[in-house]
């Protein structure tokens, strides 16, 4: 059975509206798929943009608490400053040297009244070593110029010492504080009691305990320097750790987002297909479309990203391959239909009767009568190429036999009957081919012995 050039320029026609429409439909779903990553993209970009904002709050916050906290200290340093000149003034130092001094650091404390300057650090240190420098030359040691000790200007220099540590020496180096401390009131004892030779024997002891408990005081305060750099190199490691673990569980979420938009657009073509395969018993088609969406899903329900969109990307590549395997499967199945109906039509013309039909192993069945008892099955099928394929079962028909010697059979009649039935089909866009029986002789008809059914085939 061959496809008449009129047929085969209809089916023609209708493969290219076929493919015309796969195109549209995959166009359709490209143009939803961009849509939707235009979409994910700027939900991106204002996830980033709300970050940045959040981080540069933050930043910002830090930084004014840095200000506060620097305003704070050169707040303490300034004060500090005020009571060394108050003792360089109550210790006879020149008026007009610490006066200068004090008007400049009256100009710092207002610089920060109206925020914090950056070098406002620097200018403190600076007043502060001229106000040492005039300390020391205003007070050049524990001896005068005769050479002896001067107590009380080398008791107050003491003190001047222990209390420029700070407060925090005694959380640094408690012991060493409460040395320097009790030598300075013994000190003051000495000198109260007149005592000289003890004053000046105490005197040294107290300089040398003083001069270590500053450099205890002063590795104390190195140490934590060291430390606190030490701690803040760790926690930026840790946030540097934290911010990349969260860049990578931010980008999973934003694959398996992709992946299940992705999905959303064909998962309904994907049901389609695998409905369509399953009715046209293409079970390893409709197999395969399971497979690949269950991939697809069951990778999703993990959360594990990267499989999602491997796995959508091989579902995304079977589903054209699919869905033109499936419009070629139509075409031959409307091609078996309308050969079952021109069949019908033909074989009633020639005054069969159609008892029945159905649908088996994926052709047509449909069963006919003929007056004299005679029952007649035609198959429609499709070859492995698609083309038609039209086999007969006679059952029933006085005329065919078989010729015993040369085992050949003979069907005159009936191959007239079905010739007849053949040319009434063949303005329909179908050519019978010529007719085929099993044991037919080429070329030659006899008489033989009455069989009680044949297979033919066209």
């Amino acid at each position: 059975m061959t496809i008449s050039a009129a047929r085969q320029q209809q089916e023609a026609r209708h493969r290219a509206r076929q493919e015309a429409e796969r195109r549209r439909r995959e166009a359709e779903r490209a143009a939803e798929r961009q849509r939707r990553e235009a979409a994910r993209a700027e939900a991106r970009r204002r996830r980033m943009a709300e970050l940045a904002e959040t981080r540069r709050a933050q930043d910002e916050k830090r930084l004014v608490g840095v200000r506060m906290e620097r305003a704070r200290a050169a707040e303490r340093r300034l004060t500090e400053l005020e009571e060394l000149m108050e003792t360089l003034g109550a210790s006879g130092t020149p008026g007009d040297a610490v006066k200068r001094i004090g008007v400049e650091t009256a100009q710092l404390r207002e610089r920060l009244r109206h925020g914090a300057d950056t070098t406002v650090d620097e200018e403190i240190e600076r007043l502060r070593g001229r106000a040492v420098r005039l300390q020391s030359s205003a007070q050049p040691g524990p001896t005068a110029g005769s050479g002896r000790v001067v107590p009380r200007q080398a008791l107050k220099t003491l003190g001047l010492r222990l209390a420029d540590l700070g407060p925090q020496a005694v959380a640094d180096d408690p012991e060493g504080h409460r040395g320097c401390g009790s030598l300075i009131d013994q000190l003051h004892t000495a000198l109260e009691e007149g005592r000289t030779a003890r004053f000046e024997a105490l005197l040294g002891t107290a300089e040398h305990r003083l001069t270590q408990h500053a450099a205890a005081v002063g590795e104390a305060a190195e140490t934590r320097r060291r430390e606190a750099a030490q701690e803040a190199e760790r926690e930026a490691r840790r946030a540097e750790v934290s911010r990349l673990a969260a860049e990578e569980e931010r980008l999973r979420r934003e694959s398996l987002e992709e992946a299940a938009d992705r999905l959303d657009t064909i998962a309904d073509a994907v049901r389609d297909a695998i409905r369509d395969a399953v009715d046209s018993a293409e079970t390893a088609l409709a197999d395969e479309l399971r497979t690949a969406l269950a991939e697809v899903t069951d990778a999703l329900g993990a959360g594990r990203a990267t499989a999602a969109l491997a796995a959508l990307a091989g579902l995304e590549e079977v589903l054209p391959r699919a869905e033109a395997a499936l419009d070629e499967l139509l075409l031959a199945y409307e091609r078996r239909t309308h050969l079952a109906r021109t069949l019908q039509n033909a074989m009633s013309g020639a005054g069969f009767t159609f008892t029945g039909g159905n649908e088996q192993d994926r052709g047509l069945l449909l069963r006919f009568a003929r007056s004299n008892g005679a029952l007649y099955s035609a198959t429609v099928a499709s070859a492995a190429d698609g083309a038609p394929v039209l086999a007969y079962r006679v059952d029933g028909e006085a005329d065919v036999s078989v010729v015993p010697a040369a085992a050949e059979a003979v069907c005159d009649s009936t191959e007239e009957l079905l010739e007849q039935v053949h040319e009434a089909m063949a303005g329909d866009g179908f050519v019978p081919g010529e007719l085929q029986w099993e044991g037919k002789p080429p070329g030659s008809r006899g008489p033989g012995l009455r069989t009680v059914r044949k297979e033919w085939r066209r």
